[in-house]
């Protein structure tokens, strides 16, 4: 299991150049915890939702990643220049722990590999607080340069190719994971059958004709002139004891002696 986070909390927030770091982090790292679940990784992902300035975010998201069970920490940022370049800069993975260098290395390989990057490689840095703050082994990776005009554009032509080999570099970092099982079929509704639907609103029909209690009375009145049935219905009805299925009964005795008198 591992956790993963963005490294700033929303629009703002980072660096901002050709696009805006704060705001990217977070759609990527959605996308990535979601790749990473299809590929059978167990993963935490953090989202900062609350924090107002950059400290606040630092103590949040170091916190969060403390407060996980899981075996690496991984933050997602991306990088920023002294000033804006057409040219290419590339990409790179920070770490403080000389035990997971090869594979911060191995990570900055594939997503230059991925997304057409030049590869800067691996670099321990010392001063970072999310590096320094969690407890597992952590990498932070620098997907590459807001402000730099190529990088923004291989990493939008290349975004899903970038996701997919960050997630299968992490997956290799966990071999015993399994896919996530494919989603049972759905199973098509089937279409309503046309008999069924005559029925139903034969009875909606019905129904309507019995909630009018002046033509039933007036029904009724009229079956008991005619000797079809008893006024014992029509008294029936006025103490609210005749139901609907009395009602059709009746009307059928009703058409039966209108009928026989033809």
């Amino acid at each position: 299991m591992l956790t993963i986070s963005a490294g700033h909390y929303g629009k703002g927030t980072g660096a901002s150049g050709y696009m805006d770091e704060g705001e990217e982090t977070v759609s990527l790292v959605q996308e990535l915890g979601k790749k990473l679940q299809q590929k059978g990784v167990k993963v935490n992902v953090i989202i900062d939702k609350q924090s107002k300035n950059q400290q606040q975010n630092l103590t949040y998201i170091v916190k969060q990643h403390n407060a996980t069970q899981r075996e690496m920490d991984v933050s997602i940022h991306f990088n920023s220049a002294a000033a804006q370049q057409k040219d290419g800069i590339g990409t790179e993975v920070l770490y403080v722990n000389p035990a997971i260098s090869s594979f911060a290395q191995k990570m900055s390989t594939e997503i230059a590999k991925a997304g057409k990057f030049k590869n800067r490689g691996a670099k321990q840095r010392t001063n970072l607080a999310f590096l320094n703050g969690t407890a597992k082994k952590a990498i932070l990776i620098e997907v590459c340069f807001v402000n730099s005009e190529q990088d923004v554009k291989l990493y939008r032509s290349n975004k899903n190719q970038i996701i997919e080999a960050i997630a299968e570099t992490l997956k290799s970092y966990f071999p015993n994971t399994a896919p996530a099982p494919p989603a049972p079929p759905v199973k098509p509704t089937p279409a309503p059958d046309p008999q069924t639907i005559t029925i139903k609103a034969l009875q909606q029909k019905v129904e309507a004709i019995f909630n009018d209690k002046e033509a039933v009375r007036e029904q009724l009145k009229l079956g008991i002139q005619i000797g079809a049935f008893q006024p014992l219905w029509l008294e029936n009805f006025d103490r609210g004891q005749l139901t609907l299925y009395d009602y059709i009964a009746l009307t059928t005795l009703q058409y039966q002696k209108n009928i026989s008198n033809v």
